[in-house]
């Protein structure tokens, strides 16, 4: 807790720390009144009052009408107490997802309430200049949606598909061991491109870059099925298989920016499994006489429906990302697992027979949930991204 700016040590430092103090409980609260400030932050009556001056002036704190149960309870008692809030709409933040099919985004307030959320899909083979050109635009058109103007957005991320070199914007096809020929799954030119730089240019803003499956598990955990959880392995189950691993809330990266890459991991056979659900979704497709690309949903229908084939299909499946997800857990002992993208939509199909394996191979039990997010999972967690640096920014100290 800071201490009254009166008391002795360096005034200057301390009416700072005393302002992000402030700040801070705003942040934490619907409302406050200054008595309730100044319990909050240990300050005197004088010291309070100044430091809401000072957050008014700032355009980050404003008078709000009195929370319903409050007004309620005061009429009749006299002259209520002021309350005020912190001005959710004095900063914004934008989160974007570049991924194969799609590029999308979505812009929120400081409070992570969302404003606009805007979609265009993508042709597979477009070269990344064209992905990052339609990133940047349906990014401003989210702007123009929610009537903001570029100078009033304050940061925003990007999440992209593929491992990204640690600290920087660039993908990196980082291989298995030699002969084993997998290779991170990366978008077309990415390899060569500072895609923070480059959307960055593009935007007029800052704009931080992250592997979309890390951003989708902080988005879970922010938004969806991990709410309350601060330890966390999100498995990713989809064409590709992911990770996201979450320590005391945070994202973790790993040194080189590659914690969580199972795909790339020969033992794991993810490379098998997933050859053997195309291969029978494939063939389900031509029997029904269906086009290409709703594979995954074509085997998990049929094996509600008690197709020996299918059902082995999905278990091989379930049980291989199972053995990544127990690897991890090994590794950072959970408190909870999620299971996420479209595959994991099948529902008990694919989470019984991975809970069955994780089971087997983890050393305690752990809570297996399945994902609540929707297509926009990755796009919300770069605004949490976002707003984490924002927040972060507002109640630094320098010199503390």
């Amino acid at each position: 807790m800071a201490q009254d700016s009166g008391r002795s040590g360096d005034s200057s430092l301390l009416r700072k720390l005393n302002a992000a103090a402030a700040l801070e409980a705003f942040l934490k609260a619907e409302s406050l009144t200054p008595r309730e400030l100044r319990a909050v932050v240990g300050v005197s009556r004088p010291t309070a009052e100044e430091l809401l001056a000072g957050l008014i002036a700032e355009g980050r704190v404003e008078e709000t009408a009195p929370p319903r149960s409050t007004a309620a309870a005061s009429r009749g008692a006299g002259r209520p107490a002021r309350h005020f809030r912190f001005r959710a709409e004095s900063g914004h933040v934008s989160g974007i997802d570049i991924g194969a099919h799609k590029a999308m985004a979505v812009v929120t307030d400081l409070r992570g309430n969302t404003l606009a959320t805007q979609r265009v899909e993508l042709d597979p083979t477009l070269d990344a200049a064209g992905r990052l050109a339609a990133a940047i635009e349906i990014t401003r058109a989210t702007w123009r949606e929610a009537g903001l103007g570029p100078a009033e957005i304050t940061n925003a991320a990007c999440g992209v598909t593929g491992a990204l070199r640690a600290g920087e914007g660039v993908q990196d096809v980082r291989r298995g061991p030699i002969g084993s020929g997998l290779a991170v799954y990366s978008l077309p030119g990415f390899t060569e491109v500072d895609v923070a730089a480059e959307l960055s240019a593009g935007l007029g803003v800052p704009v931080a870059v992250a592997n979309d499956v890390k951003l989708a598990a902080l988005a879970e955990q922010w938004k969806g099925a991990a709410q309350g959880y601060r330890d966390i392995v999100y498995m990713f189950a989809g064409h590709r298989a992911g990770a996201g691993v979450l320590i005391n809330g945070h994202v973790h990266q790993g040194h080189h920016g590659a914690a969580g890459e199972i795909g790339t991991w020969p033992a794991l056979g993810w490379e098998a499994a997933v050859d053997q659900l195309h291969a029978r979704g494939a063939a389900l497709a031509a029997a029904a006489g269906l086009p290409s690309g709703r594979e995954g949903e074509l085997v998990i229908a049929s094996a509600a429906v008690q197709d020996p084939e299918s059902q082995r299909v999905l278990i091989e499946f379930a049980e291989v990302l199972a053995r990544g997800a127990a690897v991890l857990a090994l590794a950072v002992d959970p408190e909870v697992v999620v299971l996420g993208g479209g595959m994991s939509r099948g529902g008990a199909i694919i989470a019984e027979p991975f809970r069955r394996e994780l089971a087997r191979l983890a050393l305690v039990p752990i809570e297996v949930i399945s994902s609540t997010m929707g297509a926009d999972s990755v796009a919300l967690g770069a605004a949490r991204m976002a707003l984490d640096t924002v927040l972060a920014d507002l109640l630094a100290v320098p010199g503390a």
